[in-house]
C-alpha cells in the first residue's frame, strides 16, 4: 500500500492517479457512470445558472434587493462549477482510466479549482444565511445597516479569503490524511455551523410569524412579509439539499478516518461519487430558486421562451 508521501503528484486524493493497476471490477463502470452524469448535467448547470443571474442582473428591482443579489452571487459560484469543475472532472476521470501522460498536472489543476469553487459556494451560502438571520431576528439593524453594496463587499472579501490561502494550504499539507482535511474543515465546517444556526433560528421564527399573519386580515405590508418568509423557507430547502449532497462525502470520510484505509474499490470510487454529488448541488440550487421564487421563475421562463423563439 502506497503512502501519500510516495505519490508523484504534488496534490493527491486517496490514491495515486499516476499508478492505477489491477483495478477492482466495479471501479471503471462506476467512473464511466459518473462521467456520463457530469457530461449531461454540466451544460444544464451552466444554462439554468446563467438564466438566474441574467434575471437578477437585468431587473433593477431584483438587483437592488439584498436577497436576490446574493442569489445571483451564489448562482455565479454554481455556474463556475458547470463551466470549470465538471469539464475538468470528466477530463481527469478519462485521463486516469487511460493513464495519459498529463494526469498529474490535470489532477493538480482540478483539485485546486474544486477547492476554490466549493469553498466559494459554502461561504456564499453562509452570507445568505446571515442576511436572512438579520432580516428575521434583527429587523431594525437590517434596515439600518444591511445593503446590497455591503453584501457585495462581504462576498468579495470571503471569496478572497478562500481563494488566496486555501489552495496553498492544501498543497503544503498533502502528505498527511488528517492534515489534508484542515482546509475543508476550516471552510466547510465553519460555514455550515453558521448556516445551520441561522437557518434553524430564522425558520422557526418565520414560520411562527407567518402563521400569525395568515390568521389576521392581510395588508399589503403583511403580504410583503410573507414573500420574505418564503425566501427564508427557500434557503432552508437549499440547506437540506446541501446536506443530502454532502452525505456521501461525510460517510466515506468517516469510514476512512475510523478504518484508516478504505477497501480498494471504495478507495478508487469514493472520490468520483462524492465529487459528483457536490457538482449536482450546483444544478439543484437554481432549480429550487426557479420553483420557489416567483420573480426568478417568471424571469427564467421568459428567457427560455425568448431563446426558443430565436
Amino acid at each position: 500500500m502506497q503512502t501519500i508521501s510516495s505519490y508523484q503528484c504534488p496534490i493527491t486524493f486517496d490514491f495515486d492517479p499516476t499508478n492505477i493497476t489491477h483495478l477492482p471490477a466495479s471501479v471503471v463502470p462506476t467512473w464511466i457512470s459518473v462521467i456520463a452524469i457530469n457530461v449531461v448535467t454540466s451544460p444544464l448547470t451552466v444554462l439554468i445558472n446563467l438564466l438566474v443571474i441574467w434575471t437578477v442582473v437585468e431587473n433593477e428591482q431584483l438587483r437592488s434587493n439584498s436577497y436576490y443579489l446574493l442569489v445571483a452571487i451564489l448562482s455565479l459560484s454554481d455556474l463556475l462549477v458547470g463551466i470549470v469543475i465538471q469539464p475538468l472532472f470528466v477530463a481527469l476521470a478519462i485521463c486516469i482510466i487511460d493513464q495519459c501522460t498529463y494526469v498529474c498536472k490535470l489532477n493538480t489543476v482540478y483539485a485546486m479549482s474544486a477547492s476554490l469553487c466549493y469553498g466559494w459556494t459554502a461561504v456564499t451560502m453562509m452570507i445568505v444565511s446571515l442576511e436572512r438571520y438579520f432580516f428575521i431576528e434583527h429587523p431594525l439593524y437590517y434596515q439600518a445597516s444591511v445593503t446590497p453594496k455591503k453584501l457585495m463587499i462581504a462576498s468579495a472579501a470571503t471569496w478572497a479569503l478562500v481563494g488566496i490561502p486555501k489552495p496553498f494550504i492544501r498543497l503544503l499539507v498533502n502528505e498527511s490524511f488528517y492534515a489534508r482535511q484542515i482546509p475543508g474543515i476550516l471552510t466547510f465546517g465553519t460555514s455550515f455551523v453558521i448556516i445551520l444556526f441561522c437557518v434553524s433560528k430564522v425558520h422557526l421564527a418565520a414560520r411562527r410569524q407567518m402563521r400569525a399573519i395568515v390568521a389576521q386580515q392581510q395588508s399589503v405590508a403583511q403580504q410583503s412579509k410573507i414573500k420574505e418568509y418564503k425566501r427564508t423557507f427557500t434557503l432552508g430547502l437549499i440547506v437540506l439539499a446541501s446536506v443530502a449532497c454532502l452525505c456521501p462525502l461525510l460517510v466515506l470520510k468517516i469510514i476512512g478516518t475510523v478504518k484508516g484505509n478504505l477497501k480498494d474499490d471504495l478507495r478508487y470510487i469514493s472520490q468520483a461519487i462524492y465529487f459528483t454529488t457536490l457538482n449536482l448541488q450546483s444544478i439543484i440550487d437554481p432549480i429550487i430558486y426557479s420553483l420557489r421564487l416567483s420573480d426568478i421563475r417568471t424571469g427564467v421562463a421568459k428567457r427560455l421562451r425568448c431563446n426558443r423563439h430565436i
